[in-house]
């Protein structure tokens, strides 16, 4: 129910634990291997324990040459160890994949592959697997694979507050398992609906938690017995945050302290401090203040350990900074700030470009002002009034200084936006740009031609200028279907941005002689792509207004840059603004 391993560094001592293991049982390879498993299965045997039997079992097939019992047992151990040994493993399972031939075990790795990145928080790179692993299941039609990954697709969008979009995935999940009628489909229909009801309770859409938490309770009566308490404390979990949404505080705490144990116990840690951030708000609704902080400072202790929390558990930190500021205790209030922001931080690293939400809600730079402030409080008794005066003096007059000098850059920055704007207007006219300079230089090739035909050094164009103009031409057809902006699949099938040997092919000609008539008439390959992309990045922002509401670091990667450091340097230096200043401007023009 969305909690993470725990991570346990293991020695191997394969060489002594296989001769024990064979002297022991002394079954056959099916025995064996069923034996094995079975213990690796089981939810009473150590990790330890199971990791020695996983390299038996990992051997065992290696020496039967059984790729498919390699297969799974590697896939298992990747469930148990630390991240990096699980991209270990899971290139160890690849050549076993393409051995195999199997399509659906190939859609099974790339589930496994998105979801060892998703329980390691590194999302973006989980969104990217996922999406491959949903892309390829669907073309195959492997139902199962399919939906196992939409359920991890909806949790990375839960996990990043894109909650429309993991709603929608869980959805989909949910159709296909409740018109299976296994077991199995039946703990993933009831996994679906769990999502589902976080989601909702996230929204504070309490109307469609109630119905799911309804769909849930018809179907606990066809759990087992093992399953059945650990699915009733997530239903209560759910139970207990729809009475806090309705403010009936007593039964919700009943109904998240009735929980409490048995998620503790799976080791959930995650959820476990989800109960503790409740039963904290609900004391201090009742006024209940130091009990409350009891509840707040457990999720505080979390993030010191784990230097990480989900989302949902933020809150915990609103609460800590109110009660420390009410009570006057400036060096706690200071704590909780600095955990604020680093905390903000983390979120701020795990969205990357899957949701704009946090930048918009997340006000870090406030809070770095405040941290400021709190730490010029605890050391004023420090300071002289004469330092202060002093001190207020020079920030004043260099407050005025940059005051003077960003007012000159801002009226700079003004007309140089007008000028830029009104050169846009006339190139979406006219079409006047690269390809006036290309006209020209055209122009150019063929007056040399006649020239030397003038002066009898040759009768016809040379080669050489034959070329030019069909690169010419060719480089024309090149900037009108925006080639610049294109990504080149290498070898291993990942994207990597257009090199010069790319648009050499694409045009019919070699990389020295492509570079040669660059160099000559666009100023070199980078500085004519940059000035396309820039160029183009202008007029998208000026003609679509939803791009404006994107980030500089998401349109630096869209049009093809490599950093955001390189592309705020580019556009500066073309057009003389930073991007922030020319889509600021757009939308008060524009908007």
């Amino acid at each position: 129910m969305g909690f993470f391993f725990k991570k346990i560094v293991f020695p191997s001592l394969k060489v002594l634990f296989l001769l024990a293991a064979f002297s022991v049982f002394g079954q056959t390879n099916t025995d064996s291997y069923q034996k094995w498993w079975r213990v690796v299965q089981s939810d009473t045997v150590t990790k330890e324990k199971k990791l020695h039997y996983l390299d038996l079992y990992i051997q065992k097939a290696r020496n039967d040459k059984n790729e498919m019992k390699e297969y799974r047992a590697l896939e298992k151990k990747s469930f148990l160890v630390p991240f990096d040994e699980g991209i270990l493993l899971l290139q160890k399972m690849k050549p076993l994949i393409a051995n195999m031939e199997n399509d659906s075990l190939k859609g099974d790795f790339l589930n496994r592959k998105a979801l060892l990145y998703y329980d390691n928080r590194v999302f973006r790179e989980a969104l990217d697997f996922a999406i491959q692993s949903e892309a390829f299941n669907e073309k195959n039609n492997y139902s199962y694979n399919l939906n196992v990954v939409r359920i991890t697709i909806g949790n990375i969008y839960y996990h990043t507050r894109n909650y429309q979009k993991a709603e929608e995935y869980f959805l989909k999940a949910k159709a296909y398992y409740k018109n299976n009628k296994n077991y199995n489909h039946l703990r993933g229909y009831i996994n679906c609906l769990y999502n589902l009801g976080k989601t909702y309770l996230q929204n504070g859409d309490s109307a469609s938690l109630q119905a799911t938490i309804n769909e849930s309770e018809g179907l606990f009566p066809k759990l087992k017995a093992r399953d059945l308490k650990l699915e009733t404390a997530y239903l209560d979990y759910l139970k207990g945050g729809r009475a806090f949404l309705q403010k009936d505080y007593a039964v919700a705490q009943h109904l998240l302290e009735l929980a409490l144990p048995e998620i503790k116990r799976n080791g959930d840690f995650t959820n476990e401090h989800v109960l503790y951030l409740y039963l904290g708000k609900i004391a201090w609704e009742q006024d209940e203040k130091d009990k409350a902080l009891t509840c707040f400072l457990k999720i505080d202790q979390l993030f010191q350990e784990k230097k990480f929390l989900n989302y949902e558990l933020r809150e915990a930190y609103d609460y800590l900074i109110a009660y420390y500021k009410e009570t006057g205790q400036t060096k706690q209030q200071l704590h909780a700030t600095e955990s604020l922001i680093a905390l903000n931080r983390q979120f701020e690293k795990e969205q990357q470009n899957i949701t704009r939400t946090l930048h918009k809600e997340l006000d870090t730079k406030k809070l770095e002002n405040d941290r400021a402030q709190l730490k010029k409080q605890l050391n004023s008794n420090k300071l002289t009034y004469t330092f202060w005066l002093v001190f207020a003096g020079i920030v004043l007059m260099l407050l005025i200084i940059y005051s003077y000098r960003k007012n000159r850059e801002q009226k700079q920055w003004k007309q140089k936006f007008n000028e830029l704007l009104g050169a846009i207007e006339k190139q979406k006219q006219d079409h006047i740009g690269i390809e006036v300079q290309t006209t020209l230089a055209e122009t150019t090739a063929v007056s040399a031609t006649a020239q030397e035909a003038k002066v009898g050094l040759q009768n016809d164009i040379s080669s050489q200028q034959v070329n030019e103009q069909r690169l010419f031409k060719a480089l024309k057809k090149f900037e009108q279907e925006k080639g610049f902006l294109n990504l080149i699949e290498s070898e291993d099938g990942s994207l990597r941005a257009l090199k010069i040997e790319d648009l050499a092919a694409q045009l019919g000609t070699n990389r020295t002689t492509l570079s040669n008539f660059l160099n000559m008439h666009k100023g070199g390959f980078a500085n004519y792509l940059t000035k396309l992309r820039i160029n183009q990045v202008m007029i998208d922002l000026t003609q679509q207004e939803e791009l404006r509401k994107y980030s500089v670091q998401e349109l630096s990667e869209m049009y093809g840059f490599s950093s955001i450091r390189s592309f705020n340097l580019q556009f500066k230096t073309e057009t003389g603004l930073p991007p922030s200043y020319f889509m600021k401007q757009l939308e008060l023009n524009l908007s």
